[in-house]
């Protein structure tokens, strides 16, 4: 049971750890998104960006979703957890075949 809520805790600060870098990255976002580009080179170059902080944004956004749907589960506990955490030991019958 202690593993188990040391590793929630664990993970519930990593969720808080990425949710500190969504400001900037949405930041970013909003920057390039509102950009206008005054030449076809510029527009290669902002097509780039863009395509880059809304793939930043969206994964950003996973881990912190898994990383709190872990969190979560694993706090919860229940067997599966215990098996997780302390698999079970073979049994002998097996070992010597």
């Amino acid at each position: 049971m202690l593993a188990s809520r040391a590793l929630a805790v664990w993970l519930t600060v990593q969720a808080l750890s990425e949710i500190s870098y969504l400001p900037e990255v949405l930041h970013s976002s909003v920057h390039y998104f509102r950009y206008e580009a005054t030449s076809h080179t510029d527009m290669g170059y902002l097509d780039y960006m863009r395509h880059y902080y809304l793939i930043r944004s969206a994964f950003l956004v996973v881990r912190i979703i898994g990383f709190s749907l872990m969190a979560r589960w694993i706090y919860k506990g229940g067997a599966d957890i215990v098996e997780l955490l302390s698999p079970s030991e073979p049994e002998a019958d097996s070992i010597q075949k």
